[in-house]
Parts: C-alpha cells; structure tokens; sequence
C-alpha cells in the first residue's frame, strides 16, 4: 500500500493492479468482504461512459482488502477516492491520470503504464512545468514557471480535457476534484467557465472508445467529483447520457464494522505492546460492535480518526464509544457515566416532586426513563439507530400543572443546580416557513449564512435539555425534523453542516385531550375525584358516570370536558388516545407517535389536597423577595392564610397556576400597595393579620401589623 492510499491525492504508480477488492479476484472460500457496489458500477463505467461524476461521500476512506499483501488476503488498507481510480483505471490498462490540483493550480501527471511518447502532448507539458514548479520550490536552483506566460486554470482544464478525449491511446484519464468550485451553482456561468462546460458536454458526445487489442476497451474518462450535485454550475450537462452518475454512500454498518476491526486491532497491538493487558478475540469482536454501532452515520475515516482519538487520550479498547462521543460532539465531561448523576437520579423522586407538586405518577414514570439513559439502554432495543437522544418525553396535562416546571426541573437534576431547558414555544412555528427558523434557512434564501435557532444551540451547547411547549401547534412541516432526531440523533442545518442530537434530552408539552367530551353526569362542586366519570374517549368516548349512592346511572346523553373530579386512570386514557388520535388523525404521522414510544406521560389534574404546599412554597417565595428587597421579615397568621387557601382551591380549575393567581391577587397586590406608601425599614417584621376582599378576587385588603424584630 502506497502512503497516498490514505490521504486525498492520488496513489502512486502501480502497475497491473487489480481493483481493490475486485470480485475477479477472490476464490470462493475468500473471506473477504464483498466490493461495494459503487465501486463495481464505476468499473463497469469505464467501458460505457466518456465521462462519470461521482456524488456523496466522496471525501471518505474507503477500506478495501489490500492486493498488494504478499500472502495477506485479507489484509486491508484504507483508500482515499484517487487511489480507488488508480487501482481501476491500472486494471484496465490505462496508460496514464491526471489530477487538477485547485490549491496550486496546476495539473499534475500520475503514468501508469505509458511512456512519454504515449502520453498526450498537453499532459507532457503539463507535467514537464510541474516538475519545474517542484524543483523551484525545493530550492534546487531551477526556475518556475513563467506566470506571465502561464494560462489561466480553467483554459488549462480545458486543454487538457481536449487533449485527454482525443487521445487515441493507451486510454488516459482526467480527474476533477472539488468540480463544484468551477462555477457558481446560483447563476449562469460565463467565460473561460462556460467555455469549459460546453467543452466538456460536446466531448461527452463525441468521444470514442480508444483503439486496443482486447475486444471491449475503455473511454478516455473525464471524472467529476463532487460531494453534492446541487453544487454544480447550471451548465454542466448532468442530465446527459455520456455522463454516468455514480453516488458514492455513507458506509453501512458492516464497513464500519471493518473499519472498526482495523482501528480495534491496532490499539489492541499498541495496547499490548505497551503493557496493557491482552485482549481475547472475544474482547476484540465486542470492542469492534461498539465503535461500530457508535459510529452510526460516520464515515470510515471518522471511525480511524476515532481511534486516534482514543490513543491520544489513552482511553482503553473497551472505551471506543466514548471516544466515538468525543469525537462526534467535542464534549470531554459525560454526565451520563458518572455515579454522581445515578445518586441524582436515584434520589431524584423527592427532588423532582420538590419542583413540581402533585405530580408523583409523572414524577415515577420520567425517573424511569433516565434510569433507562444513565445504565446505557436507551434505544437499545432499536439496534440499527444507536444514536437517538439520551431521553425524549411527551408531558401532556391540563394547563397549570407543572409541564414546564418538570422540564427545568429534568435540567437541573441533570445538568446541575444552574442549568435551564432551552425552550421553543411551538405556538411561534406555526407558520410554514418556520421550519427555516429552526435549521435556517437554504442556500440562496436571505438568512443563509445564520444558521437556525435549534441547530446553533445545539451546536452552542451539545448536552442540553430541550423543551418544545405546546408542540401541537407547530406547523406540521416542523413534525419532520423532530422524526430525523428521534430516529437518528441528528439534524442538517441549511448549510449543509450535520448537528448530533446524541447527548440531549428532548421534552415536549401538548394539552392535548383536556378538551375530550366524556360522557355522563356533570361531577357535582367539591366531589372527591373518580366519583364521576367512567371510560373516557378522545374526542368523544363512550362510558358510563358512576353515582355516589344508590342511584342509578345516568343516561349516556350528558357530555362534558374533563375536569379535576375524574378518576386519574380515566384522564390519562382520555389524554393517551387524544395523543394517538392527533399523530393519526390530524396530521397523520403515526410513524412519529411511533418514535415517541412508551415516553408519553400524562399529568393529572391538580387536586386539592396539594394546595398547601404549593401555597407554602408561594407564601415563601413572597417572603424571600420582601427580605431580599427590603430587609424585612414577612409572616402570616393562620386566619390570613386560610383566606388564602379558600381562594387557591376557589381557582384550582386552573391548576398550579390557578393557586399562584390567588396568592397574587389576595396577598402580594395587596402587600405592594402597603409596602409602596410605608417602605417598611430593615430588619422589620411584617405580619399579616387577616385578609379581607368581596370574595372575586379582586379589591383584598390587608391587616397588618408591624414592629422591628
């Protein structure tokens, strides 16, 4: 293998070399992997097609059985895209390749097997002004080039393509890297451009088969290459039948899982060869599955350059992964390892009810699934798609009842005391361009260059939480990009740039299905939850309401909303099936419910035996502000609260944020007026007497007394 195997240039000359991993060349009890097929179209190309542009991934290592290993079939070397030409075009017996080289602008000449006199004219030239540009810059006393009397790059390209075409033989090729440089792909081009192209489409018309021995013998062959088509200039004559387009894709997981044997072998060598333990081949293999399954949607040369990683922060065989996640987000510190954020989770059942009160059952069930996230499971039943985010949740719940507070308080528990969702109201995206807000907006649009708002914060801070609130009503365009980080943990901004999902948690929030009519009696005011109701239907369910006494049921003529006086178990159906009802229904995208799996989790209702504390925690948090701002001492007395109480469950329809209203109303506008005409001074003592109002919440008045503590 040639050192230029494994860089972007061209491989040095090697004569009668079959195609790497040609399946001519393999017996039946070969172990070696099967060519991909790109690969074969491109030699079978050869023969049919003048000229061939190859699209995709065509910036890869590709790592192909080496032919070149005496006694070693299944050795394997990785190939850049001019070596994989090379060993090609030497199979066919072409004399000689030409390389455009744009960051000196030159054309360099790789013989193969002619002679100077077999080769064209034009490439002698070229190559005989190159070896003059080397010698100069070498220091060796020649001089270069004479730039006054040098051609322009594109009028070299031309002459050169000219000169390729028409040659009558051995066959000569002619590779243009980076051919989306030639040209803008925005508006016509003009010039030595244009002239180029038209040259090049008229070639590919006319050219010929070169004269040979053999019966079937191959074009002189004009490759393009270019990662993506639409870069092309408009001119260029994709749609002809003398060009062959051959897109070149992302390795699947059985390559990867060659490259990944190839870096694992190595740091297993080095490994040992520097007295670390040795692996058996069971170690080996599994070590190899991991990079493998880590690597998913990576190039071959991003799994070697994985395994560089590795070596130069000395993590071991067994933590390729982990060096596969340094890699793929630049982040050192993984929380997801470490036996702090596992104490955080396993405790986090008090923390989480702390933030978000009368919620135990949601509270459970998001535990659970990070569980899932920190023991390294999740997705692992999806094998083919290992990168998913490290937890997704679907809170769905009444207005008020703590969705949001549940998100940041998922945030803190996992990133740390400061951390906060970056959170999307949906309810912003509900326009149909709002899908370029979030990964920006495509080339040419005004904008471009911005980037989007998801994908820069994300890109910002790769382990973040991200809320998506009231996500039903985001324009259903939008529904697409989340079924691409659901499924693969990644997203392509409108530059074209990859941004990984891999290390986030996703949270989005609907009220879906609070709305469901059910059917039966109205609940009377103050009745203890599952006294009415029965089975609920998303937008109309059928069921029976239950009398308290010996009454009889009610006829099923009664329909009504969904209230706080139903039985839990009713409401989480009713707010499941809205959940189906919606991605099957409404916007007919079941493969994205799909996505979401078991991680939807409804919210009940706010009921009011949790009014006291969350009218505690509000009553405090009043306090801290008037210590905080004043220097006083805030205190109620228990008749003042209990006027506060009533109110709380007076407005408990609303939920959590019902309760937070009626301390406002009833104390803390109140208490402004108070505080504003008698600023009271630092380390005073205010204590609220009793709270009078008219009882609609509005026009309370405060008693209260004062003395310095």
């Amino acid at each position: 293998m040639s050192a230029e195997q494994q860089g972007d240039g061209p491989a040095g000359p090697r004569k009668d070399a079959p195609p790497p991993g040609s399946d001519a060349t393999r017996g039946s009890a070969d172990p070696r992997p099967e060519t991909p097929s790109w690969i074969r179209e491109l030699d079978m190309a050869l023969t049919v097609h003048p000229q061939v542009l190859l699209t995709g991934n065509v910036r890869d290592q590709y790592l192909l059985p080496d032919d070149h290993a005496a006694g070693r079939s299944t050795t394997l070397a990785p190939y850049s895209l001019g070596g994989v030409i090379e060993s090609l075009c030497a199979a066919r017996g072409y004399g000689a390749l030409a390389f455009l080289d744009q960051v000196h602008e030159r054309i360099t000449l790789l013989r193969l097997s002619a002679t100077d006199a077999q080769v064209p004219p034009v490439l002698r030239e070229f190559a005989e002004r190159d070896e003059k540009w080397r010698r100069g810059r070498d220091g060796q006393g020649a001089n270069g080039a004479d730039d006054e009397d040098e051609p322009e790059m594109l009028d070299r390209l031309r002459d050169a393509m000219v000169g390729v075409v028409h040659h009558p033989g051995p066959p000569i090729g002619l590779v243009v890297p980076y051919s989306g440089r030639l040209g803008s792909p925005q508006a016509p081009v003009a010039g030595e451009a244009a002239r180029l192209f038209a040259a090049a489409e008229e070639l590919g018309h006319t050219a010929r088969p070169v004269q040979g021995a053999s019966a079937v013998t191959p074009y002189n062959t004009v490759f393009w290459v270019v990662e993506r088509q639409e870069e092309l200039p408009r001119e260029f004559a994709v749609g002809s039948r003398a060009v062959r387009v051959i897109s070149v894709p992302q390795p699947p997981h059985d390559q990867r899982l060659a490259a990944a044997r190839h870096v694992v072998g190595g740091l297993a060598r080095y490994q040992a060869a520097t007295g670390g333990p040795a692996l058996t081949e069971a170690e080996t293999a599994t070590a190899a599955k991991a990079l493998a399954d880590s690597s998913h949607g990576m190039g071959s040369s991003e799994v070697m350059a994985i395994g560089r990683m590795a070596l130069d922060r000395n993590l071991p065989v067994q933590r390729l992964d982990e060096a596969a996640r340094l890699y793929r987000i630049g982040v050192l510190d993984n929380p997801w390892a470490t036996a702090e954020l596992r104490e955080r989770i396993a405790t986090g059942e008090e923390f989480l009810n702390g933030k978000v009160i009368g919620q135990p059952y949601a509270v459970r069930r998001t535990l659970e699934i990070f569980m899932r996230s920190a023991a390294g499971l999740n997705g692992a039943q999806a094998s083919s798609s290992p990168s998913r985010p490290r937890g997704t949740l679907f809170l769905s719940g009444p207005t008020g009842v703590g969705k949001t507070e549940l998100a940041k308080g998922v945030a803190e528990m996992i990133l740390g005391k400061d951390a906060r969702p970056i959170r999307f109201d949906m309810s912003e995206f509900a326009e149909e361009h709002a899908r370029d807000r979030l990964i920006g907006a495509p080339p040419g649009f005004v904008g471009h260059d911005a980037g989007g708002e998801l994908t820069n914060a994300v890109r910002a801070n790769p382990m973040s939480v991200l809320l998506f609130d009231e996500i039903d009503k985001a324009n259903p365009r939008l529904f697409d990009l989340f079924l691409q980080i659901l499924e693969d943990g990644r997203l392509t901004d409108g530059r074209g740039a990859t941004v990984y999902f891999t290390e986030c948690v996703l949270i989005f929030t609907s009220n879906l299905g609070i709305t469901a009519a059910v059917m039966g009696e109205p609940p009377k005011d103050g009745a203890a939850a599952g006294e009415a109701g029965g089975t609920a239907g998303a937008g109309g369910g059928t069921g029976e309401a239950r009398s308290t006494g010996a009454t009889e049921v009610a006829p099923r003529t009664n329909r009504r909303p969904l209230s706080r006086h139903d039985d839990p178990a009713m409401v989480r159906q009713s707010l499941r099936e809205a959940f189906d009802a919606f991605f099957n229904d409404t916007i007919k995208r079941p493969e994205l419910r799909n996505r979401f799996g078991d991680n939807f989790i409804p919210m009940d209702f706010m009921q009011e035996k949790w009014v006291p504390q969350i009218l505690d925690k509000a009553i405090a948090s009043v306090a801290g502000r008037v210590l905080e701002t004043h220097g006083a001492e805030l205190t109620l007395a228990d008749d003042a609260w209990e006027v506060l109480r009533v109110e709380a469950v007076r407005r408990l329809d609303h939920g959590g944020r019902g309760v937070l209203t009626a301390v406002e109303s009833a104390l803390v506008n109140p208490l402004a007026k108070e505080v504003f005409r008698s600023p009271p001074g630092r380390g005073e003592r205010l204590g609220v007497v009793a709270i009078e109002g008219d009882g609609d919440g509005e026009g309370y008045r405060l008693e209260v007394e004062r003395w310095q503590g």
